[in-house]
């Protein structure tokens, strides 16, 4: 009778842990999938990533399931300028349109069940030696990106940089090549995208910097480039018109569905 008594106890026993363990299983994968909801895109690099051209009436539409990172740590529904939050800028009254807007706006409606996450930490007027691993520009960038990627999961990054060294374009790509290594690894994510993008085309001066922007597919896996083929500045010989920031993240968004799908 005690055998029996025992015997039952232990299946009972074995039922409970089974069911809490069936409970804690569907916690973690909830858990996971509610860090996989948000899609975290890591916007950097200089003046035209911050943005300098107008924010004309379209730019002030609201997008749908478009959030950017702001000052507190958390996710806010996307206004421009993006670039307000970030920790490296200059005057917030110098912040305006840039390609991520548009980048996230063709995102948001190419996965519309997805959440599209910015993290806009971009410094006008940056070389890329100002972002080499161990600078302030990497270290707050890379701090922002480790905050962000506690509620999702980082999926590529946006870099459009090169205005500040179109004199030093000689050792350009092993430069890019360290601080795509040294991103990669901190954030945990070897394979992560990048996406490059090519600088205004209106300077001879840029033809050099823009060859080598383009190469650096070659020889980094997971990268790929946006032309800026067609871009018009914004009359100051720098900086993309709207018109042009709207049409480069565009660029940026296509070139990224397209290594999405591959």
């Amino acid at each position: 009778m005690n055998n029996s008594i025992n015997c039952l106890r232990g299946k009972a026993i074995s039922s409970y842990i089974r069911k809490i363990l069936l409970i804690c299983s569907c916690a973690l994968m909830l858990s996971c999938s509610q860090k996989e909801e948000m899609q975290i895109f890591l916007c950097i690099g200089q003046s035209n990533m911050a943005g300098r051209a107008d924010i004309e009436p379209e730019d002030n539409n609201s997008l749908e399931n478009v959030y950017v990172f702001n000052g507190e740590g958390n996710w806010e529904k996307a206004k421009n300028p993006l670039n307000q939050f970030s920790t490296i800028r200059k005057n917030k009254n110098m912040q305006r349109l840039s390609p991520a807007w548009s980048f996230s706006q063709k995102l948001g409606t190419e996965y519309p069940n997805k959440k599209i996450g910015l993290v806009v930490n971009a410094k006008g007027g940056s070389s890329i030696d100002e972002w080499k691993k161990g600078s302030k520009f990497y270290n707050e960038s890379l701090i922002r990106a480790l905050q962000a990627q506690k509620t999702g999961a980082i999926k590529a990054i946006i870099w459009h940089q090169g205005e500040s060294d179109q004199a030093k374009w000689q050792d350009y790509a092993d430069k890019f090549d360290s601080l795509a290594y040294h991103f990669r690894k901190d954030l945990g994510t070897p394979d992560l995208k990048i996406i490059v993008g090519e600088i205004g085309k209106w300077r001879d001066s840029a033809v050099q910097i823009n060859k080598v922007l383009i190469s650096l597919p070659n020889h980094l896996s997971n990268v790929q480039t946006v032309s800026a083929e067609g871009l018009t500045d914004k009359g100051d010989n720098s900086h993309f018109d709207s018109r042009s920031q709207r049409i480069l993240g565009e660029r940026y968004a296509d070139r990224y569905i397209e290594m999405n799908q591959n």
